[in-house]
């Protein structure tokens, strides 16, 4: 069995969206599911801390697991969220 991987990107404005708050919304929408449906954001990372970290003056991006996903979240905006899927093949 192989994975395949899905990528998907999406352009944040900080100044008007809280990161720790894109997240968990980039993944609803993109899943198609509830955010209730996964674990809060919290049990893979700080949000407080996460919101402080690319809020910051310096190019930052934080990377992390959450609810069956790699996520990156960077000073610029852009957040980035890749899935490995199954697929079964030879």
């Amino acid at each position: 069995m192989a994975g395949q991987t899905s990528v998907t990107r999406k352009q944040f404005d900080w100044s008007e969206t809280r990161p720790s708050m894109a997240v968990p919304e980039y993944i609803s929408a993109i899943t198609g599911r509830e955010q209730t449906d996964f674990a809060p954001l919290y049990e893979a990372i700080d949000p407080e801390a996460l919101d402080a970290l690319v809020k910051s003056d310096s190019p930052v991006s934080v990377s992390f697991e959450h609810a069956g996903h790699s996520i990156t979240v960077r000073s610029d905006g852009e957040v980035v969220v890749q899935t490995v899927t199954a697929s079964i093949g030879r």
